[in-house]
């Protein structure tokens, strides 16, 4: 069994705090602060900050992690590369998506052809000729209509500009090796994890 030291950045900016956390093999938290001061991080006034909040151009040699929890089994692999995996998955199911805005009204229910007529539906194009991209159950239940409200809010756009921002964490983290070194790249790691999960939808294509 080993025993690792977690650092949290306590960095404070308005309602966010630093979402990084630095991953030691320290026994003792005094052990896993000498191991981050050597990557850049401060101890101050009983807090910590990393090396990005610490303005340190010291390079972190050590594996980051992330909301206390240590790396699973996925996060061995490079970060760059996880992102860059997540991107070839999503954008095949973005372009393979019925193209065009889509958009749920609460007060409409599916009266079309096919199996779903009097459901909640997502629907594209326009609101005298939808096209029904999903229906999601029973009209006027509360769980179809939330369900209904997600799908529409997260379209084939937001869908793109998700791929665009796991592209653009890439070209950053591949720069740094691997390295993730700031909270935008964590979250952008985060969410390329999210696609990647185990019996997630891109992974089971």
């Amino acid at each position: 069994m080993s025993t690792s030291v977690t650092l949290h950045c306590n960095t404070t900016r308005g309602f966010s705090t630093c979402a990084a956390s630095l991953l030691t093999d320290g026994l003792t938290v005094e052990e896993a602060r000498q191991i981050g001061a050597v990557n850049g991080w401060r101890h101050v006034n009983g807090r910590d900050y990393c090396a990005a909040c610490s303005g340190s151009k010291i390079k972190p040699r050590l594996v980051v992690a992330v909301n206390g929890h240590e790396p699973a089994d996925d996060a061995r692999v490079r970060a760059d590369l996880r992102l860059q995996t997540a991107h070839s998955l999503l954008m095949p199911l973005v372009n393979g998506a019925t193209s065009g805005d889509w958009w749920y009204d609460p007060d409409k229910m599916w009266n079309g052809p096919g199996p779903h007529f009097g459901e909640e539906f997502v629907a594209a194009g326009t609101v005298d000729r939808p096209v029904c991209v999903a229906a999601t159950g029973p009209a006027d239940h509360q769980q179809s209509m939330a369900d209904a409200a997600y799908i529409a809010a997260v379209g084939p756009e937001v869908g793109r500009a998700l791929a665009g921002v796991l592209h653009e964490a890439f070209e950053t983290v591949h720069q740094e090796h691997g390295l993730v070194e700031d909270s935008l790249a964590q979250a952008a790691v985060d969410l390329a994890d999210a696609i990647l999960r185990p019996g997630g939808s891109a992974v089971n294509r």
